[in-house]
């Protein structure tokens, strides 16, 4: 049997994503050269595109160079055209692209589908994969012969791919000349995503691919606050004691309600008010991971503090407990999500008059002042194009993609994400687009994974809720810390750290539910280290040795 056949039975049998990629021949190319051309050397003098920001819309509240978002209370009257001339030839194109919706009906018998090939002139094709099972189907389009001209990698930081930089250099196409500096200028939509989402984007001495852009704030740490009303607790915890004792008033178990549910965001709550690294800490070109430092420490004893005080939803360390319905039905009353996750939530309570969102500054353990924020990853994943030998073939595939990274108020991002108005959607009394039944079906091809426009606060019919938002950015933002390991690539990280992760956290959380002693974390952190994090910290490490990640 030829090593061809035998990878392709792994294939069928549903092999790991490593082993599929392994399979490919990429494992034995992480040593000499290749460790040279993705060195922090070499990345660092990659001119990353200009940044030109959009503004051929105004928006009600500006966003800041620091990373707080633009605000909309309505959306544009005045829909100026952001691509003058049709970007495609005509041809078919490709795509890979996960979704977090049933898959909409084809071109044939998708009106959206087909005004949005007419109006980009290109026959759009896309394999549309459910989000939970895209790394597996990642893996298997990356080890056949055939793959789309344009693919998503896996979203995460950093990305779950392993040998990702071999894996770009063989198969995909080093953007640098199309996109570096003022090139981008060709494409103004791409050259109007910020420069820390294009950092991610930095591989082997080059720039590969289209990063999805996601903002400087990450998450938001909501509340219900119509249930801190209702119980009289302040909406501003300055510190540790004042969160334990509004928890205590909002926990009532004879009536199904509690103030936490999933014990990973309690945990990211507790970690920014303890003043954790955002992931990794670096000083002097040495790595400190979150779990090696005193401040995670405290962060599990606070863990178990507030477990035992019974202020946690009792099925909390299920990772499959639906804390977002928990939340939209007032089972829990504080929670830590992506910031869109505003637009959902407000949407999902859209019939009950009671239902509030509020948002919860974060501060220090001691209340001394605001704590740190910590930065998101700046991006959601990256689309790669597959290796065309036809540099007019590249350029009609960034040129769609241009038109996908529409920004907000265009006519272009207007009808891709509300399609025809009379048909895919309808204007209320202040102009919005309000999605039709059809349109909510239609509309949901997974477009905006392949590109999209920088995030911009906006919530249809309810104008005040942008300056909510925006006066959160515009507090947490200025204190934030960014993680020092974004762009910089960890194999160890892609290969092995989500396993290994999760046995640690699964060990954190026996401790918090008493079943191990408080002293077993220093052994869960040594096995750890062992396990991946001392491979991390080195690789990451080793990069910094001849310079700085891209800036």
């Amino acid at each position: 049997m030829s090593p061809a056949a035998f990878t392709r039975r792994q294939l069928l049998a549903g092999a790991g994503s490593s082993a599929l990629l392994m399979g490919l021949g990429l494992s034995g190319c992480s040593g000499g050269g290749s460790e040279e051309r993705n060195s922090a050397a070499a990345n660092t003098a990659v001119q990353l595109p200009t940044y030109t920001p959009y503004t051929g819309v105004t928006p009600d509240l500006p966003g800041t160079e620091q990373g707080v978002d633009p605000a909309f209370r309505t959306f544009p009257t005045e829909n100026p055209r952001s691509v003058p001339e049709v970007p495609g030839t005509g041809a078919t194109i490709t795509g890979l692209a996960n979704i977090y919706f049933a898959v909409p009906p084809g071109p044939d018998s998708n009106s959206y589908w087909r005004g949005l090939n007419e109006r980009m002139n290109t026959d759009l094709q896309l394999q549309m994969v459910s989000a939970a099972d895209y790394q597996q189907r990642f893996a298997t389009t990356i080890a056949g012969n055939d793959l789309p001209d344009l693919v998503q990698t896996p979203n995460g930081s950093p990305v779950p791919v392993p040998n990702l930089p071999q894996l770009l250099e063989r198969r995909f196409t080093d953007l640098t000349e199309y996109l570096a500096g003022d090139a981008i200028n060709e494409y103004p939509n791409l050259a109007n995503i910020p420069t820390r989402s294009w950092r991610s984007a930095v591989y082997n001495g080059g720039i590969y691919g289209i990063p999805i852009p996601r903002g400087a704030i990450g998450a938001y740490q909501f509340i219900r606050k119509d249930l801190f009303d209702e119980v009289g607790a302040p909406t501003e915890l300055k510190g540790y004691e004042e969160l334990r004792e509004a928890a205590t008033a909002l926990t009532d178990p004879a009536r199904r309600r509690w103030a936490f549910g999933l014990i990973g965001q309690v945990r990211v709550i507790l970690g920014r008010m303890n003043d954790e690294p955002n992931v990794w800490k670096e000083e002097g070109g040495t790595f400190t991971h979150r779990y090696e430092t005193e401040e995670f420490a405290q962060t599990v004893r606070d863990l178990t503090e507030l477990w035992d005080a019974g202020v946690i939803h009792p099925d909390a360390f299920n990772p499959a407990n639906p804390f977002k319905q928990l939340f939209n039905a007032g089972t829990i009353a504080i929670t830590d999500d992506g910031y869109p996750g505003w637009n959902q939530y407000i949407l999902d309570n859209a019939s009950n008059p009671d239902f509030e969102l509020g948002l919860m500054p974060s501060y220090l353990r001691d209340g001394s002042g605001l704590a740190p924020w910590t930065y998101g990853s700046g991006f959601f994943s990256i689309t790669l194009l597959t290796q065309n030998d036809d540099p007019e073939k590249i350029r009609e595939r960034l040129r769609v993609l241009n038109y996908l990274a529409a920004p907000f108020g265009t006519e272009e991002y207007l009808y891709r994400l509300y399609g025809e108005e009379g048909v895919d959607h309808e204007k209320d009394d202040l102009g919005n687009p309000v999605l039709t039944k059809q349109g909510q079906t239609n509309t949901v091809i997974p477009i905006r994974y392949l590109a999209d426009s920088p995030y911009t606060i906006y919530q249809p019919g309810r104008p005040d809720d942008a300056d909510v938002q925006h006066a959160y950015q515009s507090l947490e933002i200025p204190t934030g810390k960014t993680n020092p390991a974004i762009g910089l690539y960890s194999n160890a990280a892609a290969t092995d750290n989500a396993t290994a992760d999760k046995k640690f956290l699964d060990g954190v959380n026996e401790i918090v539910q008493g079943r191990q002693p408080a002293d077993s974390l220093t052994s869960l952190v040594d096995t750890w280290r062992q396990e991946v994090g001392d491979a991390m910290r080195t690789e990451y490490q080793e990069q910094l040795q001849s310079g700085s990640a891209p800036r």
